[in-house]
């Protein structure tokens, strides 16, 4: 009986140990469990916020998205606008242009004829008689009672184009005084003299960076042959160089011709350089090259200076004629010339290759 009574016991035991494990062995099941399957708010929450914050700034990007591309349509249309603009100047330019063109072909084609209609001429005498005053080109006639001849001898009296005149002005004298423009030069201001009036009086001023009287005297009898050949040969002289200096011309023509009633000037474009006496232009800031400040001058200084040229010469009623050759790079001279000219009566001739 006691045998049976202690294995009773011992069955027990164990069944209370067992027992005991397996509600232990549970409840570490049931902890597990509920870690790994437990819902963590907090990460949602902050999901959610970053989820708000991306949406806030897409609708922010959104919103500048379409303010650029407002921006862009509105810059689309005044390019546009602006572009219209442009093309209507451009053909409007090109309408002038094609104007002036035509007249000037025009005008070309007259001045040929005209040359060809009159009398030749033998280049190396000068042929003073029988010419007179009866010789005409498109109204160009040398006529006056006392008569002013303005030959302009600055370096680019040599050539058109400016890397020619570049080119002339490192070579020998002899080839300056040979350059095409230069001789062309000779025989326009032969020409001129050639058919200044008998009972005319004439003087002749050559003019670069200073000007010079030619001639045995100043003023000269346009009758007298001998004196007009003298004239001839010291144009033959000269050397064309330098800068040119329209101010000075005058000022040298009106002191040796007071009484000058009509001049011709032979020269290829507006002037260059400044009486260094003016100070009206030599204190002129913007314009540092009529001081000597400056070795270059842009056209607007070149415009102010012959306005400034002519108008301060003491003309009077004198009538104004200007042969312009053609010169690259001056495209103000020809319109300038022709206001001077013809606010005197007088007109701006820019002549044909072939004269003359």
């Amino acid at each position: 009986m006691r045998r049976r009574s202690a294995d009773g016991f011992n069955l027990a035991f164990l069944d209370v140990m067992a027992c005991g494990l397996g509600a232990v062995i549970l409840i570490f099941m049931l902890v597990k469990f509920h870690a790994q399957t437990a819902i963590p708010s907090d990460e949602i929450e902050r999901l959610k916020a970053e989820l708000e914050q991306l949406t806030s700034v897409q609708q922010a990007l959104n919103e500048d998205v379409k303010k650029a591309s407002e921006a862009n349509a509105r810059k689309s249309s005044e390019v546009a606008l602006t572009k219209e603009q442009i093309e209507a100047l451009i053909k409007q330019a090109q309408d002038n242009q094609k104007s002036v063109d035509e007249k000037l072909y025009a005008l070309a084609n007259l001045e040929t004829a005209a040359a060809a209609a009159a009398p030749k001429q033998a280049d190396d005498s000068l042929t003073i008689q029988g010419t007179g005053e009866e010789n005409y080109l498109l109204g160009l006639k040398v006529e006056g009672r006392h008569i002013g001849i303005l030959v302009d001898y600055s370096a680019s009296m040599t050539e058109q184009k400016l890397a020619e005149i570049i080119k002339r002005k490192i070579g020998s004298d002899a080839e300056k005084q040979n350059a095409p423009k230069w001789q062309r030069t000779l025989r326009v201001a032969r020409w001129l003299l050639a058919r200044a009036p008998k009972t005319s009086e004439v003087a002749v001023v050559a003019f670069n960076k200073e000007a010079q009287s030619l001639g045995s005297k100043p003023i000269v009898s346009a009758g007298n042959e001998a004196d007009l050949q003298a004239l001839s040969s010291e144009l033959s002289k000269l050397v064309p160089a330098n800068g040119t200096n329209l101010q000075l011309a005058l000022k040298k023509m009106v002191e040796v011709n007071p009484d000058m009633t009509n001049l011709y000037v032979i020269t290829d474009g507006l002037p260059t350089l400044a009486d260094p006496d003016d100070k009206q232009l030599t204190r002129n800031l913007r314009c540092r090259s009529f001081g000597g400040r400056a070795s270059t001058i842009s056209g607007e200084c070149r415009a102010i200076l012959f306005n400034r040229s002519y108008q301060s010469a003491g003309l009077g009623n004198t009538e104004v004629n200007v042969i312009l050759l053609p010169l690259e790079g001056d495209p103000d001279a020809s319109h300038m010339y022709w206001d001077w000219t013809s606010d005197t009566g007088g007109l701006t001739l820019t002549p044909a290759d072939s004269w003359p």
